[in-house]
């Protein structure tokens, strides 16, 4: 039987659960991981300026709390995988808002500031799209993308919403008062979630705790999945090449435009027009991952970004500096989507978990490669406009990557596609 014809003959109140699963999900993302891209962008100067820092403490903080998110959402991965979404979550979720709460008591140290940011990013594991990606895949069969687009659409709405709230805050009670507020809601909302409502079928933990009593993980090792499947090291390299474009990009968005005699406010709002271009391509990629293949969506809109990085690199003008913030907005939207979705069509079910993992771990290290990148053009140059022909370079080999993907492994309901389907041409999500 098929996965919507099954879907149909289930009780209205499954519907209404799984639903949930993504609404909860979608709140967890909202008080996430890109606050802490928003909060350094927005807080970073006044931060700087009351302590005598360079700018480049900042953006060696934020590398280094990204580079702890990449390791934190691995280990997350396996301890999914084998515990389950709930108890890794929760004290890592906790770690994180804590840590974003005592920035607001942060002395004019630089190590102290950088214990934060290693604490911070221990625990931005759980505020990523990981253990939610999970739950949602497998409470989906018919709707997965839109499901995934809707639940991804948080970290975008992060992007929305945190600037307008960390600069009202700024101008209240500065950036310490900031700092403690947003870090509450941070801590409060996603321990919340996972210590009362995130869960997975009951079919799939009785799969999982059958393998634990035999002694063993179920689903295959990621040795065995990098062994077995070139889509792996395919989507890999993809996802951490754009995410060095985009993420490395946002992160200097602010700066980048100011430094152009642009209005703070104005800087502000083209971060915040990039982050809701980003909440529209991911309902947008949701929808069309439905119907469509994944990796030629994937090719069309990361050559977009490719411009928008064009755009907002070389422009002075503030109205191509909204239309590059759009596009490269599309880019960030679209990425997160494409690899929680590709990864349930070309991976086993039971390895979704380490395998995503390891992709947000590259994910993350791309961000943190691309903030590097940017902050030394800059050291060098006093500008970022040398960086644009790089950047675009890795965004035109990331497309290259997802036009080699082929056909997807697997079947909606995880099923391994046979060998013969295997040769034959790309089939669409629906059609599987």
């Amino acid at each position: 039987m098929s996965a919507v014809g099954t879907t149909g003959l289930q009780a209205p109140t499954r519907q209404l659960n799984r639903w949930w699963y993504v609404v909860t999900g979608f709140m967890t993302l909202l008080f996430g991981t890109t606050a802490v891209n928003v909060l350094f962008n927005i807080l970073g100067k006044p931060m700087t300026q009351e302590f005598g820092w360079e700018r480049s403490v900042i953006s060696n903080g934020l590398s280094i709390e990204t580079v702890l998110v990449g390791i934190s959402i691995v280990i997350l991965g396996f301890l999914i995988d084998r515990y389950g979404p709930k108890i890794p979550s929760v004290p890592m979720s906790l770690a994180f808002g804590i840590g974003l709460m005592l920035m607001s008591a942060l002395p004019n140290n630089q190590l102290v500031f950088y214990l934060l940011c290693v604490v911070i990013g221990a625990g931005a594991g759980a505020v990523n799209p990981v253990a939610h990606s999970t739950v949602v895949s497998a409470w989906f069969q018919d709707r997965r993308g839109m499901a995934l687009g809707i639940l991804m659409a948080g970290l975008g709405s992060c992007g929305v919403l945190m600037p307008y709230l960390a600069n009202w805050m700024l101008g209240i009670g500065g950036w310490r008062l900031a700092f403690l507020v947003i870090g509450a809601l941070c801590t409060v909302i996603p321990a919340a979630v996972y210590a009362f409502v995130t869960r997975m079928p009951a079919e799939h933990e009785a799969e999982r705790m059958a393998a634990r009593l035999q002694g063993r993980m179920a689903g295959e090792s990621l040795l065995t999945v990098a062994r077995k499947y070139r889509q792996f090291w395919l989507l890999s390299i993809a996802i951490f090449l754009v995410s060095s474009a985009t993420f490395g990009l946002m992160s200097q968005i602010v700066p980048m435009s100011t430094d152009k005699g642009i209005s703070q406010g104005t800087a502000v709002s083209i971060l915040s027009v990039l982050s809701l271009a980003s909440v529209s391509a991911r309902l947008l990629v949701g929808y069309l991952l439905d119907r469509f293949y994944a990796p030629a969506i994937g090719s069309i809109i990361f050559a977009l970004c490719a411009v928008g990085v064009f755009l907002m690199i070389t422009s002075s003008q503030t109205g191509l500096l909204f239309v590059g913030a759009v596009l490269i907005g599309l880019g960030l939207g679209s990425e997160g989507d494409l690899a929680a979705y590709m990864v349930s069509r070309y991976f086993p079910k039971h390895s979704y978990g380490r395998v995503l993992g390891f992709i947000y771990f590259l994910y993350a290290q791309g961000s943190a490669f691309g903030i590097f990148l940017l902050g030394q053009v800059y050291s060098a140059t006093g500008s970022y406009r040398a960086g644009a022909l790089p950047i675009i370079v890795l965004v035109g080999v990331g497309i290259v990557c997802l036009l080699l993907m082929g056909s997807y492994r697997f079947t909606l309901d995880h099923k391994e596609v046979d060998a013969v389907d295997e040769t034959s041409a790309p089939k669409s999500p629906v059609s599987s």
